[in-house]
């Protein structure tokens, strides 16, 4: 999987005008929100950034070598909120199964 940065200003051009938690709504009040192949696993506290893991290339998102700082991990918060490589790696071997 790789690991990969969305500003908040590309969200809308990343995902459509609705967002992921529009999905329950009817199809046709969500015409325009494109299904992506991303698990979000971090934000920044002002929610101007988000990391992403995918198994599909994306050239519109910022590819990560490694975790960066200034992130809160929002996967799965009774792990901390600090992101790390480790977590990273926890996070993959749990979707991945």
């Amino acid at each position: 999987m790789k690991l990969y940065k969305l500003e908040a200003s590309n969200w809308e051009t990343f995902f459509g005008e609705h967002t992921v938690r529009d999905r329950g709504k009817p199809s046709s009040e969500c015409e325009d929100l494109i299904d992506r192949d991303v698990t979000i696993i971090a934000q920044t506290p002002w929610c101007d950034a988000f990391l992403l893991l995918s198994n599909t290339t994306y050239d519109q998102l910022e590819l990560l070598d490694t975790a960066p700082s200034g992130f809160d991990f929002t996967y799965c918060q009774d792990w901390g909120l600090e992101v790390n490589d480790a977590k990273i790696d926890r996070v993959i071997a749990e979707i991945s199964v």
